[in-house]
């Protein structure tokens, strides 16, 4: 009898241990993520119903909806159809899809997709010209955020920088200012040395300018205190915030007196503004007093130093030359790779020739440089490396600025990266134009979008 209780018992007490198992079984049937990779543009919207839930995401013109392999998490315990990384015909209905989602449980639930062309984004057609797996876009958005009609209209040495406060900073070097016509014609201008704006909370809609004076009467954001524009001025070059400030490398250019493409570089300097007002506190002279434009990049690493990068001209060459300082500090020393390590004394040591204004970033542990062709060349080129420094191999082009702004009307040059504008992996990259014909930039319709920088989005560039 005892033995037919204890059965009786065990049995009861292993059906509960069933239902509570069968009870403690998921009922989460969510789509975590969902990716289409480096066609994407932005995050994934996500809205919920009861029993269903739709995921709106946006794509660049030119992707395939026919066989797209879309990167998706699901809860845990949860199964998904079709599966993540099968192929899915999104073309069927004109970019819309429906998954089913099954929980552990066995609850299901219907996710429906839907993805949306960028129409700010237009392919550019690939002739053979760069890598073959790399898609180059029109970045549209920001070619028609600076194609403004008052105020700054124009300018070269295209620089960007994320604030504390989600603004963007722009700078730039010579520029003009004042009114363009509804044809484009720059009319009753005037021109500074440098400028500065800030494109508030990424907003595609207004500026703040930061020069002081009104259209045509605008001046000189930063001056070179003690002279006129024409003798001594800064050309405005990379930034970082640090220590709740904003540092900004400024090349002191000077003239020879000798015509108007008489000058050369005699120092960079530091711009130090507080934050977020940006009122410039103080400048430091000659943290740098040679000739090479250091100005031109930085990158702030993770080993605590910030890289400073200059392309100093040679005949029909160019060499890169690398300095640092510790914790981010750009008024503090300045260290020299030199021949034989780091010295606070520079030699003729060069890092890699024929480069411009280099742009150095990281992804994945791994380094990256970004460069133009020498000479006003056309070719963007790009080169990766184990450290800040290097060595940096496996040169290829993944862009080629088109021909039509190229000698004998154009030059092209100051290619630079704007990491915080990319979204999906991509890279910004703005290039910039210039009339070999100084008065063509007057008078004239289109005339105003003959000297300015331009801007492309790079995709599968590793």
């Amino acid at each position: 009898m005892k033995f037919y209780i204890l059965i009786v018992v065990l049995s009861f007490t292993f059906c509960i241990a069933c239902k509570k198992e069968e009870a403690q079984k998921s009922d989460q049937a969510e789509i975590v993520s969902f990716s289409i990779g480096s066609f994407q543009d932005g995050e994934a919207e996500f809205s919920f119903e009861n029993d269903s839930a739709k995921i709106k995401l946006w794509a660049n013109d030119g992707i395939d909806l026919s066989t797209l392999k879309p990167t998706i998490v699901v809860s845990d315990f949860a199964t998904i159809t079709p599966a993540s990384g099968e192929v899915v015909n999104f073309l069927l209905d004109n970019g819309k899809y429906v998954y089913r989602v099954i929980s552990e449980s066995g609850l299901v639930k219907q996710w429906y997709i839907q993805i949306i062309y960028n129409s700010s984004l237009v392919l550019i057609p690939n002739n053979g010209e760069w890598d073959s797996n790399v898609k180059v876009y029109e970045a549209t958005e920001y070619n028609d955020f600076l194609t403004r009609y008052e105020g700054w209209n124009g300018g070269d040495g295209c620089y960007s920088v994320l604030l504390p406060n989600g603004d963007i900073l722009w700078t730039f070097q010579d520029s003009f200012f004042g009114h363009i016509e509804s044809n484009r014609s720059r009319v009753d201008n005037t021109f500074v040395r440098n400028a500065a704006f800030i494109q508030q909370d990424m907003s595609l809609d207004d500026i703040v300018q930061l020069n002081p004076g009104q259209g045509n009467q605008a001046e000189t954001w930063t001056k070179y205190a003690g002279s006129a524009d024409d003798e001594d001025w800064y050309w405005t070059g990379d930034s970082h915030v640090h220590n709740g400030k904003l540092q900004v490398l400024m090349g002191h250019i000077t003239t020879t007196g000798n015509g108007a493409w008489d000058f050369k570089q005699v120092s960079t300097d530091v711009g130090v503004f507080s934050l977020p007002d940006l009122t410039l506190e103080k400048i430091v002279k000659d943290v740098d007093k040679s000739s090479v434009p250091y100005s031109s990049g930085l990158f702030d690493a993770s080993d605590g130093y910030t890289y400073l990068y200059g392309n100093e001209n040679g005949y029909l060459t160019s060499y890169l030359r690398i300095a640092r300082v510790q914790a981010g500090d750009l008024t503090s020393p300045w260290e020299y790779l030199t021949k034989s390590g780091w010295s606070q004394v520079r030699d003729d040591h060069y890092i890699l020739q024929n480069v411009t204004v280099p742009n150095v970033f990281e992804k994945d542990g791994k380094y990256y440089l970004v460069s133009q062709e020498i000479i006003f060349g056309r070719d963007i080129y790009i080169w990766e490396a184990p450290s800040p420094i290097g060595p940096w191999t496996n040169k290829r082009t993944i862009y080629k600025i088109p021909e039509k702004y190229t000698h004998p009307e154009f030059i092209t040059y100051n290619s630079t990266i704007h990491a915080h504008l990319s979204k999906e992996g991509e890279l910004v990259l703005a290039y910039n134009i210039n009339p070999t014909d100084f008065w063509s930039n007057f008078n004239n319709p289109g005339s105003a979008d003959r000297y300015r920088p331009y801007f492309v989005r790079i995709y599968n560039w590793e």
